[in-house]
């Protein structure tokens, strides 16, 4: 859970590492959902400034976000993610056999982020989803394999084009992420808000703002909310 993202939990793994005499040489494998790929990253990104580190995602929201792009850390308990790194892995290797473990609600999680893309960089992604919900919902492999394989190829892309967040470009991937941030900060770390429920309610409000600006339409919005809640997540924070 999210509140084991913390420099506690850190500040354990280094004593580990020590323990077993870790060096340069050493590899970490980060075998889990998100919140262990940016625990173990970070502490991968700063033992020993910085060991080789695989991550090896086995949630949905994290072969699909968080295991691709080199962002690591851990929360402040005054905000997420306020303690980081950029430490790129050395591979990532994605089962989907795992999301057959998973419980419907981490399930629909990730399904926020995959929605996530849709909106901000692929029409035919967003459009794959309405028509194949059903078959999403029900873990059909083969669609399964379809939308995390363009969720990474969109990642990967704008990452390798600004990978430190400097021309402004990654800034994309926070889309529903500025208005999550707070709601969990606010409702607190593993609350009644799990990452990708608070990404779905923070999409639609920055999307509601973009409509007010002029930035956006009222129908693309309301796409938005249909397949959000047909997906089971919530739209809306209340």
């Amino acid at each position: 859970g999210e509140s084991s993202k913390s420099l506690d939990q850190a500040a354990r793994l280094y004593d580990e590492l020590v323990t077993n005499q870790a060096d340069r040489h050493t590899l970490i494998v980060a075998l889990g959902g998100g919140v262990v790929g940016d625990l173990a990253g970070f502490v991968a990104a700063t033992y020993a400034r910085g060991l080789p580190l695989i991550m090896v995602p086995t949630t949905l929201l994290a072969q699909v976000d968080s295991s691709v792009g080199g962002k690591v850390g851990v929360n402040h308990p005054r905000a997420k993610n306020l303690i980081g790194a950029f430490h790129q892995p050395v591979g990532v290797w994605i089962d989907t056999e795992t999301l057959q473990t998973l419980d419907d609600r981490e399930l629909r999680c990730g399904l926020a982020e995959v929605v996530k893309y849709g909106v901000i960089a692929s029409a035919s992604l967003f459009s794959f989803l309405e028509r194949n919900t059903g078959e999403i919902l029900t873990r059909d492999d083969c669609a399964l394999q379809q939308i995390i394989l363009e969720s990474c190829r969109i990642k990967a892309g704008v990452v390798a084009r600004d990978e430190r967040e400097e021309s402004g470009e990654r800034a994309l991937l926070n889309f529903g992420h500025t208005i999550a941030h707070a709601i969990e900060a606010v409702a607190g770390y593993d609350g009644p808000f799990r990452h990708g429920e608070a990404v779905a309610v923070g999409m639609v409000a920055e999307s509601r703002l973009a409509e007010r600006l002029g930035w956006d339409s009222g129908d693309v919005v309301d796409r938005q909310i249909q397949l959000l809640e047909r997906f089971g997540l919530p739209v809306k924070a209340l």
